[in-house]
């Protein structure tokens, strides 16, 4: 868990791989995989969303015109997942959804490289996604 420099919040990482990867490893594991694995790791994420969605409400957000911040509720976990586009998501993909997790005082977010973010206030809050995240395969990252 480190604290995010632009916010109030802390961060930790929910991730595919188990460890931070070496820049060794990091063009392995990112540009040269083959499609069996890219579906096994977009099967991971898009269980985790679909499983936040189940555990508790969820919100998106969207600049309407004039630069105004809408949040919304989803109406549902198709709506969700269509709204995330995981089939689409690859280890270059990143930032093109942000979850609105209430209950949580949270945000999961998509990032980059097969790694996404819990942005949080309270660490004993977000256990429950940390232990989803493991049951359903992902690993939780934390930098000291």
């Amino acid at each position: 868990m480190i604290e995010d420099e632009n916010s109030d919040y802390d961060i930790i990482f929910i991730s595919v791989f188990d460890h931070w990867l070496t820049e060794n490893e990091f063009n392995k594991e990112i540009h040269e995989i083959g499609e069996k694995e890219i579906a096994n790791r977009r099967r991971k994420f898009e269980n985790f969303i679909s499983e936040l969605y189940d555990l508790t409400p969820t919100y998106l957000w969207k600049y309407k015109k004039q630069n105004r911040f809408y949040i919304y509720s989803v109406n549902s976990k198709n709506h969700l997942l269509k709204r995330c586009d995981i089939k689409n998501q690859t280890g270059e993909s990143g930032k093109r959804y942000d979850i609105i997790l209430p209950e949580f005082r949270a945000v999961y977010s998509e990032e980059w490289d097969w790694t996404n973010i819990i942005r949080f206030k309270e660490r004993d809050k977000i256990e429950p996604l940390l232990t989803l995240a493991r049951e359903i395969g992902l690993n939780v990252l934390e930098k000291n």
